[in-house]
């Protein structure tokens, strides 16, 4: 039977649910993990344990080898570990493996390619000493996931406070890139692939972002309501058609966030080879019949494809709330899925039990859930009904 690895760290990256999809194609799934106590462990036919943090790849890749495991495919849904994914596909041979991939991991590199191609008129910097353009939003550039270290600076002074913050927490020799802040509202976009071609299948409005801590807060919905977020997608998404064929790509996920000002102006502000969290992949069910975990399996085996634009949907409107926690401790949910299954509109929600809060400098999303509606003021009432049942409480950690 043939081998597909599944790439996985502190028990994320949707494990159970690919397992399931290479079981029903009769692939045999093995977990890569540095747990060896990995919760998903037993979803999987085998599982071979590896040190992210401190092993390179041909030691995996020696360790596959002893253990017979040759794979046809990798599937990865974290971005943290996209590098050994297009690692791994380079070293068999695999798909996910053209040159060009490994510029979607750093936001420098996907910047100046954007710059060079007349994509993008954004300022930038990847030296912090000369940064000379405020308000800016600084972060690191390469693995931010969870809008982790993401802060806006009004000027020189915030950002050297930003980097002693940095040194302090030990950080200090993070690689940064400081952006000129665009006004305006926030959206996001979901899609494959295929041939170089993104293809748009949920389109994200984010009129109640958090534009100080940077993290999404309040109701998010599909379609986009406002003509000039419309059209921000619109423009932006044949901007990330024209970077990804240029640099040669084919078969993979991607979610990318853009702001969109009134005046017309539209930039990229973040770009992940994966799909969105969160409710996204149950969204992109619901609006487009497409399951996102079915497509990762079939893209990492090099199957997927699309016939003709998929069009944007416009009804029925949906729209999710991720609720966040803002103080250190244990979170307890009380509430189930099953409290709210049979409310208005419920498509579904995610409930992490015991979700621990230990760093602020992180979205800590606790619970998530998504409803459809036929109007955005009936989505907002549907979602306020969800909330009036849910029922938590944070317990502060012990004093040391």
């Amino acid at each position: 039977m043939k081998s597909v690895l599944i790439l996985s760290k502190l028990h994320f990256g949707g494990v159970a649910l690919i397992a399931e999809q290479l079981r029903a194609r009769g692939l045999r799934s093995v977990l890569v993990s540095e747990l060896p106590d990995n919760r998903h462990r037993d979803t999987c036919d085998d599982h071979v344990v590896f040190d992210w943090f401190g092993e390179d790849l041909s030691v995996l890749t020696t360790r596959l080898e002893e253990r017979g495991i040759v794979p046809v495919a990798v599937v990865n849904m974290l971005e943290s570990l996209a590098s050994w994914q297009m690692g791994l596909a380079a070293h068999y041979g695999i798909a996910g493996a053209e040159e060009n991939r490994p510029v979607l991991l750093d936001k420098v590199l996907v910047r100046e390619r954007m710059q060079a191609l007349g994509l993008s008129g954004i300022r930038f910097s990847k030296d912090p000493a000369a940064v000379d353009f405020f308000p800016a939003i600084v972060k690191p550039s390469r693995d931010s996931g969870a809008s982790r270290l993401v802060s806006r600076v009004d000027g020189p002074q915030e950002l050297l406070d930003y980097q002693d913050r940095l040194a302090e927490a030990g950080l200090a020799g993070t690689e940064l890139i400081v952006e000129e802040y665009l006004p305006g509202v926030e959206f996001s976009v979901d899609g494959p692939v295929v041939g170089g071609r993104f293809h748009p299948v949920l389109a994200v409005e984010k009129p109640e972002h958090d534009h100080v801590r940077h993290h999404d807060a309040g109701l998010e919905f599909h379609p986009p309501q406002q003509d000039h977020v419309r059209e921000g997608v619109r423009v932006l998404c044949e901007r990330i058609t024209a970077l990804c064929t240029d640099l040669g790509l084919d078969q993979f996920w991607l979610h990318f966030e853009g702001r969109a000002a009134e005046d017309g102006r539209t930039e990229l502000i973040e770009i992940n080879p994966r799909p969105g969290g969160g409710m996204i992949p149950a969204s992109v069910r619901e609006i487009s019949g497409i399951d996102p975990i079915g497509a990762l399996v079939s893209m990492a085996l090099g199957e997927f494809t699309v016939d003709g634009p998929i069009p944007l949907r416009d009804r029925p409107v949906i729209g999710w709330i991720d609720m966040e926690g803002h103080e250190l401790g244990t979170v307890e949910v009380d509430t189930t899925e099953d409290d709210l299954r049979e409310l208005p509109g419920f498509v579904g929600a995610q409930i992490t039990h015991g979700y621990r809060i230990t760093d602020l400098e992180q979205e800590n999303f606790f619970l998530r859930f998504a409803v459809v509606a036929d109007s955005v003021t009936q989505l907002r009432e549907r979602v306020e009904t969800v909330q009036n049942r849910i029922e938590y409480r944070i317990t502060p950690p012990q004093a040391s």
